[in-house]
């Protein structure tokens, strides 16, 4: 093998050779940036992670050979090194200042323009006019990379008039500039958070989500690896497929740590992925939570991924599937980004503000048919209950193994109780093997009454991601909040 581990930069912008795939992506900025005619602006949304920065990076360096036939000035910055709207302005213009100077396409009015932007007092809108008027008249164009745009929450906090600035600056022929606004969250989500609700100012720029890895493209990944004398096991490869999925990212990560378990002549075992990985992906993971909140997403993706369904809305589905945080499996059903991030999601389920009734039943009635299944069959109920009930056999150990897949994948964070890896209907399975010692304490008499209850439960409790197109009726969650409240309601009666 190699002696330096060829990726050894995973986490930093990669260009060049260390770049991969995302052609259509490439050309579609090239072509709203660098075309030889006119230009816009572009709005590049998506997962933390997934390669944005790499992409305009790319671009601009395939872009090289044609910046001087254009007259392209290209500055970046990155928003949160800033601490206040002058702040990021004033760098701008020095930057952009500094690149027409080493070109040699400056001139007086340029100068002095840029010199009042840069060393004025107080920052206004026709300073910066002047000064992009300057730079526009004299036949050059401004490209201006704004990245992690997401710092504009707080950088923007109350001072709302920067996003007409922007806008400005993206739309008006007199002094417009190539404006690239690189970023987590979606502008009218940055936009709100910063105190502007507005997103009008947005619609000059042209909207491109980045996605996850085509199955093309994140097959170049383990190509790559196995150039390099890097193969793992089936069963890793599954695991792999399963917990990254198809990110770019997180795919990288791996690679730099298999790469290096090789070098060291030790074996891409599951349990090595699983050790190795773990913390990684649980921190990335735990990004992407964080996004969903901040944009008050997270609830919607729970009910969409793992039920129960309660708000969410056809607009709100398509959102996600944009965001490239939802794909699309088969006609009808939905798959996020990664199975291992759906898991994940179970760990932070319970913090989310959506149905706390729904929440509340669910904990009481496990609760609840753990005590009564530990009384009937004893501590080791779980071999009991598969002993004395084999038609029980395959739901337990359905259980069993999201159990022990979850505990392997994130560790002492996955629930130790087996329960909690139930859905409605299996709880009334397990009730119902023994109705007299494990439903009729908890629930009364009436079997058949609650079989009929408990189908409604289970419809509403169903991941609208299974079929998209059974979205539950308003009708439909009225019913099944009675029954959560009659079980709560029952339950609590049982326990005094």
């Amino acid at each position: 093998m190699n002696a330096r581990n060829p990726f050894a930069d995973f986490g930093t912008t990669v260009t060049e050779g260390r770049f991969l795939g995302r052609e259509d992506e490439l050309r579609q900025i090239d072509r709203r940036i660098f075309g030889p005619g006119g230009y816009g602006s572009l709005a590049l949304i998506g997962l933390p992670k997934i390669g944005k920065t790499s992409l305009v990076a790319e671009a601009v360096r395939r872009a090289e050979p044609r910046l001087a036939g254009l007259r392209a000035a290209v500055v970046r910055l990155d928003v949160g090194t800033c601490g206040s709207v002058g702040e990021m302005f004033r760098t701008l213009v020095q930057d952009l200042l500094e690149t027409v100077k080493a070109q040699s396409w400056s001139n007086a009015h340029i100068d002095d323009a840029g010199r009042r932007v840069i060393e004025g007092g107080e920052l206004s809108f026709p300073m910066l006019r002047d000064f992009f008027r300057a730079i526009r008249h004299s036949g050059v164009r401004a490209v201006c990379v704004l990245d992690e745009f997401d710092a504009g929450r707080y950088v923007f906090a109350g001072v709302p008039q920067c996003f007409h600035w922007l806008r400005e600056l993206c739309s008006n022929p007199e002094f417009k500039a190539a404006v690239v606004l690189v970023g987590k969250r979606r502008l009218q989500d940055v936009a709100r958070i910063a105190g502007h609700e507005s997103d009008y100012w947005a619609n000059v720029l042209m909207g491109m989500t980045l996605r996850p890895f085509s199955a093309e493209d994140a097959e170049l990944v383990h190509a790559r690896l196995a150039e390099n004398g890097v193969v793992a096991l089936e069963e890793t490869r599954q695991e792999i497929a399963a917990v990254c999925g198809h990110h770019p990212y997180l795919l990288d990560a791996y690679a730099y740590h298999a790469w290096q378990a090789c070098s060291e002549r030790q074996e891409l075992t599951l349990g090595w992925f699983q050790a190795t990985m773990r913390a990684i992906v649980r921190d990335y993971y735990q990004q992407v939570v964080t996004i969903l909140r901040d944009t008050s997403a997270l609830g919607k993706f729970v009910q969409v991924m793992l039920g129960p369904q309660w708000n969410v809305t056809a607009d709100d589905v398509d959102a996600m599937v944009d965001y490239g945080l939802l794909g699309t499996e088969s006609p009808g059903k939905l798959r996020s980004f990664s199975s291992g991030f759906d898991e994940y999601v179970r760990f932070v389920e319970g913090s989310v503000e959506m149905w706390p009734l729904w929440r509340d039943t669910e904990r009481v009635l496990r609760e609840g048919l753990e005590r009564a299944l530990s009384q009937r069959f004893g501590d080791e109920w779980v071999r009991e209950v598969k002993n004395a009930r084999p038609k029980l056999r395959g739901l337990i150990e359905g259980c069993e193994q999201l159990m022990a897949k979850e505990q392997a994948r994130f560790g002492v964070r996955a629930s130790s109780s087996l329960l909690a890896y139930t859905y409605p209907m299996d709880l009334f399975n397990l009730m119902a093997a023994d109705w007299s010692a494990l439903g009729e304490p908890l629930l009364g008499p009436d079997k058949q009454g609650w079989s009929i209850k408990f189908g409604v439960l289970a419809k509403v409790r169903t991941p609208l991601a299974h079929n998209r197109e059974e979205a539950v009726e308003e009708g439909e969650r009225l019913q099944a909040e009675g029954i959560c409240r009659e079980i709560l309601g029952r339950v609590e009666t049982s326990e005094s």
